[in-house]
């Protein structure tokens, strides 16, 4: 039986430049597969009204296709039902693991970025959140504790996450959250898979406690604390022997 292929999704473009070329819509797919936006099984729309969705020649966009084909992010099935379809690329540990070492500083630094605009973030969507954003937060815990692959945590992840920025109501602040979580959204599959879903479950759980009991302070200190968890995390791998 074949790999599930779901219905053509709908593309937001927001965050695409104005007159975008090839390397700014790979750019712009591979943040928002990164983020879970587009998950695996998710097909994209046909070539004529993708392009029209990112504002951007067929050309332009066929190169951009042919790019992340290669990557791994997606692949082309042929046939009237075909079309690009997002798949999960395997990350290579070592490589991840080198570019860590090399980038740890940067690593470090956006992570305690985070830590300051998630935790905002939380504080704000405390203040203001909806009986939806607390629905929508409970399925990604269950999604989170269902999951039994580090791709699945990450989507899941990234759902409890984004949700909470996109409940802050602040697109500013939601713009910076997603990119200093694709900064180091790679790095994070170098940590054992049950440290990433036992300590982000029971980080989530307080956060998601204090946002229903509307609590912005302790919603914000709960963020942070989890993002300083992950903070040290990225220290000890850095800092293992043979590290360097």
């Amino acid at each position: 039986m074949g790999e599930r292929v779901n219905p053509p999704v709908e593309i937001d473009p927001t965050g695409l430049r104005a007159r975008p070329g090839y390397h700014d819509v790979v750019d712009f797919l591979r943040r928002e597969i990164a983020l879970g936006r587009l998950r695996p099984g998710d097909r994209l729309p046909a070539e004529r009204k993708l392009a029209a969705q990112l504002g951007v020649a067929r050309e332009t966009l066929r190169q951009a296709l042919k790019v992340l084909e290669a990557g791994g992010q997606l692949r082309i099935l042929r046939g009237a039902a075909g079309g690009p379809v997002v798949q999960q690329a395997e990350p290579d540990a070592a490589s991840l693991h080198t570019e860590l070492v090399a980038r740890g500083g940067d690593i470090i630094g956006f992570t305690e970025f985070r830590g300051v605009v998630e935790g905002a973030a939380a504080r704000m969507a405390a203040e203001r959140r909806s009986d939806a954003v607390v629905e929508r937060l409970e399925a990604a815990q269950e999604e989170l504790a269902a999951a039994v692959t580090k791709a699945e945590s990450r989507l899941a992840d990234s759902a409890f996450h984004l949700t909470i920025a996109e409940a802050a109501d602040n697109p500013m602040l939601a713009h910076a959250i997603d990119d200093a979580r694709v900064r180091v959204f790679d790095s994070v599959d170098l940590m054992p898979f049950e440290f990433i879903k036992e300590s982000s479950y029971l980080a989530h759980q307080r956060i998601l406690e204090a946002i229903r009991a509307r609590d912005p302070e302790a919603a914000s200190e709960a963020m942070r604390a989890h993002i300083a968890t992950t903070k040290l995390e990225f220290e000890r791998i850095i800092d293992a022997p043979g590290a360097d």
